[in-house]
């Protein structure tokens, strides 16, 4: 019955065009506005067509729908109003160029948002700025290069010469700037662990020898000016290191291997000394006797 009398008062209000008020929770017709057409539920003079207050008391919840208000133009909000003191609290304000204003927190699939959005689900944005004076940005760029990147906004703008990037298509991240980092974990196939096969080609040292004269770098390593224009790639090399290292361990294993061999025939070559000047004592003693 009161949904059939309150829709029967706004279709007589859209006739008189006068103003419909509620001073006692109950709707009723008036012209005091003259003919403006604002509708008042709770409140008889309202600003705006459609004006919504919680019996009027004092801090109470505010409904309103502006257009063409001098103050807030086409805009529809949520307030509570503080009577007397001319202070109004805006929660909830949309504007008619899509412009929106909350205050408190967002949440989306969450009845107690804890966070300004809070949501649960997936989201979907264009680029992600931080606000302040220390501010980045994430960014991806719609140019059909699948690259992601983070960068700081600088005095001239963000420096995506300086940013951080990661590749879509291959995986590969850049940066440009020096990485510090507590631990780093690189994992690279096959290891060097083919030099301690009995079919691995050991480089004879003088071999070695020979290619350090001419090119001024170890086998297999790359010069000082390819690493300077080519870069390091980090797996590669350290893989190359080990192989060195263990060429250098079966070296090491072989020359101590001579060197026991030689120990060895110091120790016989030492008893044969011992041996030899025994006999010549002997022959010296033979020699003086005869005299």
């Amino acid at each position: 019955m009161k949904i059939r009398l309150l829709s029967f008062a706004l279709l007589a209000s859209s006739f008189t065009f006068g103003q419909l008020y509620t001073p006692n929770g109950n709707l009723t017709g008036s012209t005091s506005n003259g003919s403006t057409g604002n509708v008042g539920v709770g409140i008889s003079n309202p600003e705006s067509k459609l004006t919504i207050y919680n019996n009027g008391l004092v801090g109470s919840n505010q409904l309103e729908l502006r257009t063409g208000h001098n103050r807030n133009p086409d805009r529809f909000f949520m307030k509570n109003t503080i009577y007397g003191s001319g202070k109004e609290d805006v929660t909830f304000s949309l504007r008619h160029d899509g412009q929106m204003f909350v205050d408190g927190n967002v949440g989306i699939g969450i009845k107690n948002p804890a966070h300004a959005l809070d949501v649960l689900g997936d989201v979907q944005f264009g680029d992600i700025i931080s606000r302040g004076s220390n501010s980045w940005i994430f960014h991806t760029p719609d140019d059909g290069i699948k690259t992601l990147y983070i960068a700081y906004n600088g005095t001239n703008g963000w420096d995506l010469e300086k940013a951080f990037t990661i590749s879509g298509d291959t995986g590969n991240a850049a940066l440009k700037g020096k990485l510090e980092a507590k631990e780093l974990k690189v994992t690279a196939t096959p290891t060097a662990d083919f030099v301690f096969e009995e079919t691995y080609d050991l480089p004879k040292l003088e071999e070695v020898e020979q290619h350090i004269r001419e090119k001024k770098h170890l086998p297999a390593i790359a010069s000082a000016k390819e690493m300077e224009k080519e870069g390091v790639n980090v797996g590669e090399f350290q893989i190359k290191l080990l192989q060195k290292i263990e060429e250098l361990t079966l070296y090491s294993i072989e020359q101590n291997k001579q060197l026991k061999e030689l120990q060895q025939e110091n120790k016989i070559l030492k008893s044969q000394y011992e041996e030899i000047k025994e006999l010549k004592r002997q022959f010296q003693q033979l020699l003086s006797t005869k005299k």
